[in-house]
């Protein structure tokens, strides 16, 4: 019973830390959006979504996924060949990525229909190298326990890229400014993650071997070989709709998207990101002693239900008024599609912090077949929307219809992997 309550009580610790740390990252972007909305325009919001779309994209293959990996060695000297991995992999991969980009560089910007990301498409592999490296730094301190550290990352990154942002609104940089802002904020918080690593895992470090690293890759290829296309398929339907609206609609249409999006998933992120976190780390250790863990998922999916009512319900009646008042009339439009979307957001926040319940579980063919499906929905809602009824908001409704569905449908996968009726990896 003592050990029981004072392992719920680190747990709650963990998440609380992990809060604070990204609660502050979240309310820095969000605190200046009243600024930069006024700073910037819709069509800068949208040039600044669509890079970081594309940038999202293509950093689901830069570790080959072997990241998600890293926690589950019992030794620390196998799971930073995994770091190691990851951080090799992240370096390649962007290197053959801005071969990619500068060989193709028209006909990307043809087909994205935005001229003026030609020059930031550059930027991009540098943007994926930094969060392959991101990832697999902040998976190693999550499997040690260093919250502290990430959550210290977090505000960083996120000061960071606000102060940049800022700075390059004021001096009238445009779009251009929004990606420049991000990407030294990635860069810095990367370059601290890393260096306090290297201070204070440096025994761990020289572990490190190809042979080693070599082994660890065939021990772990399930990962790549079945989590890349379905990270990938999640990725990319999220990201859709900002590719879409932008290709289909204008730029001006996927920045009010992005605003919207950006201040929504603001709530969720803070407490979804942290929870998601610790769960991940709290649910490997049940699999382990118990083989499953269902009911630290119960316990976990009704305080997610409890926190998603708080934000969507005021969005879903006064959006419109809202972000008119906090963000400028221009933005208006912003907040007639936050009242759509905050209904797929109530479902995002109870499905998207306990989702790698089904790796867990060993069942990652059947998470594969749930991400394609997402990804086709994703692509034909907006296509529907466009080729038969040209109108942005009849395509958002169907987008937000299908993806409340799926939600519902992978909590149940979810739940089923936390009984453990898959198999541990």
């Amino acid at each position: 019973m003592v050990q029981r309550f004072f392992h719920k009580n680190l747990f709650v610790r963990n998440v609380i830390i992990l809060m604070t740390g990204t609660g502050i990252a979240q309310a820095i972007p969000i605190a200046i959006s009243p600024i930069l909305s006024r700073l910037y325009t819709p069509e800068d919001f949208g040039v600044f979504a669509l890079y970081m779309a594309v940038a999202s994209i293509f950093a689901v293959l830069v570790t080959g996924r072997y990241e998600l990996a890293i926690i589950l060695p019992e030794k620390d000297s196998d799971a930073i060949n995994v770091v190691a991995l990851s951080i090799v992999l992240s370096l390649i991969v962007s290197g053959v990525l801005l071969l990619f980009v500068c060989v193709f560089n028209e006909q990307i910007v043809t087909l994205l229909k935005s001229p003026s990301i030609s020059g930031w498409l550059y930027f991009i592999p540098v943007s994926t190298l930094f969060m392959g490296v991101y990832q697999s730094l902040n998976c190693w301190n999550n499997r040690k326990g260093y919250y502290k550290r990430m959550a210290f990352s977090r505000m960083v990154q996120s000061a960071g890229g606000a102060s940049g942002q800022l700075g390059a609104g004021y001096s009238g940089m445009g779009g251009a400014g929004m990606v420049a802002g991000q990407l030294g904020g990635l860069i810095i918080s990367t370059g601290l993650l890393g260096r306090l690593v290297y201070r204070e895992d440096k025994g761990e470090l020289e572990k490190i071997s190809r042979s080693r690293i070599a082994a660890i890759g065939r021990r772990y290829s399930v990962f790549p070989k079945y989590l890349i296309l379905g990270q990938l398929a999640n990725v990319a339907s999220g990201q859709m709709p900002l590719l879409l609206l932008s290709m289909f609609f204008g730029p001006a249409i996927a920045g009010f998207y992005s605003l919207t999006e950006k201040t929504l998933s603001a709530p969720i992120s803070l407490v979804g990101g942290a929870v998601g976190d610790v769960f991940r780390s709290e649910a490997a250790l049940a699999y382990k002693e118990n083989g499953d863990c269902r009911e630290l998922f119960l316990k976990t999916l009704s305080k997610l239900a409890l926190f998603a009512t708080v934000p969507v319900l005021p969005v879903l009646f006064f959006g419109p008024w809202l972000f008119s008042f906090v963000f400028g009339e221009q933005w208006r439009t912003s907040g007639e599609i936050a009242s759509i979307v905050s209904i797929m957001v109530f479902f995002q926040a109870l499905s998207s912090p306990l989702s790698q319940t089904v790796l867990l579980a060993g069942m990652q063919s059947i998470d594969l077949a749930w991400q394609v499906l997402r990804l086709f929905l994703s692509i034909g809602s907006f296509f529907l929307g466009y080729i038969v009824f040209n109108d942005y908001k009849l395509a958002i409704i169907f987008h937000v219809f299908s993806f409340s569905l799926l939600y519902v449908a992978h909590s149940v996968l979810q739940y089923k992997a936390a009984k453990g009726l898959g198999k541990s990896v």
